[in-house]
């Protein structure tokens, strides 16, 4: 009987390697550490200070480093470089960056979609009641953010083009400013500027994102990163979507945190959380990426960016850790 079987063990031998190798390849490999690069204000900064990241990573020997970045766009170029492995932004970054020279830069994660807390303002004694109101006059927007293409969306919606207003290029302290001395007839702001400027000079929105085309916004990490450490990056994910609905039970408590950590009044924290869409999801769904791609496809069309870029190439799927 032996006999009659031996020719049966190095088949069984073989097929076990094969089996044993491709476990090997399934088995989740964790780097050293990850470095987070997060801006005041957001819901990275509220994991921060709770220390459920570290807590997560530690049973997988992982040390996590936290980056400060004033804004957005040298934290992407961060992301191409490799110097930063996670950080968050608004939809139009990542266009900008496949459309240029950052390759590398992919999304790997998303939120909910703007709703009432990015706008369009005009001041409260503005005749303007709708955006036709505008034509011919200067809007204050911050150059290449969520905001421009708010501004390009609610223009199209009201059948007028980009070309139909005078775009003020201005960051969002310049942007407040000529708001308040008369200087732009409108500003588009999120909050917590839009809830302040509401709450303080009587601004009043007469677009908000609720009312167009559905705009997120993004974690996004380096290409290499994502797809040599998705479950590492699956932890991070996961622990901001438990972050983002533990504040919708604790708003007091996080808008506290959020005005020392920003120095902005406690009132408008507490009117931005309010309003605030919770939720952290992934992988990106065909929607999101259709959505995107709107977002990229009108950037190209009022000539914002050099080519055309396709969406899907920039996305790695990251899937939920079991």
């Amino acid at each position: 009987m032996h006999i009659r079987f031996a020719w049966l063990l190095p088949a069984l031998i073989s097929n076990l390697l094969v089996v044993n190798v491709a476990l090997a390849k399934q088995a989740p490999v964790y780097p050293e550490q990850i470095r987070v690069g997060y801006q005041k204000g957001n819901s990275l900064v509220v994991l921060k200070n709770r220390g459920t990241l570290e807590k997560a990573l530690a049973a997988h020997g992982v040390k996590v480093i936290w980056r400060e970045f004033a804004f957005g766009p040298p934290l992407v170029e961060g992301i191409n470089s490799g110097d930063i492995d996670i950080g968050f932004v608004g939809a139009t970054p990542p266009v900008i960056a496949q459309a240029g020279a950052a390759p590398d830069v992919t999304y790997v994660g998303y939120t909910e979609p703007y709703q009432d807390n990015y706008a369009i303002v005009v001041p409260k004694d503005s005749s303007a009641k709708q955006l036709a109101d505008l034509k011919g006059k200067r809007i204050a927007v911050a150059r290449g953010s969520a905001g421009q293409y708010l501004l390009i969306a609610a223009l199209e919606q009201a059948q007028l083009k980009l070309s139909d207003v005078d775009e003020a290029y201005l960051g969002y302290s310049e942007g407040r400013a000529a708001f308040e001395r008369g200087d732009v007839a409108a500003w588009v702001v999120p909050d917590p500027r839009l809830a302040d400027t509401e709450l303080n000079s009587g601004a009043r929105p007469i677009v908000t994102a609720r009312t167009l085309p559905i705009q997120y916004s993004f974690y996004i990490a380096p290409r290499p990163f994502a797809k040599r450490y998705p479950e590492t990056l699956a932890i991070v994910l996961q622990e901001l979507d438990a972050t983002e609905h533990y504040v919708q039970t604790h708003v007091g408590e996080v808008a506290q945190l959020l005005s020392d950590d920003t120095r902005i009044p406690l009132p408008v924290w507490q009117r931005t959380l309010a309003r605030q869409p919770w939720g952290v999801h992934f992988p990106l769904s065909d929607t999101v990426i259709a959505n995107q791609q709107q977002v990229a496809d009108a950037f190209y069309r009022n000539d914002l960016i050099p080519k055309p870029v396709r969406v899907a190439d920039a996305v790695v799927n990251i899937e939920a850790n079991p």
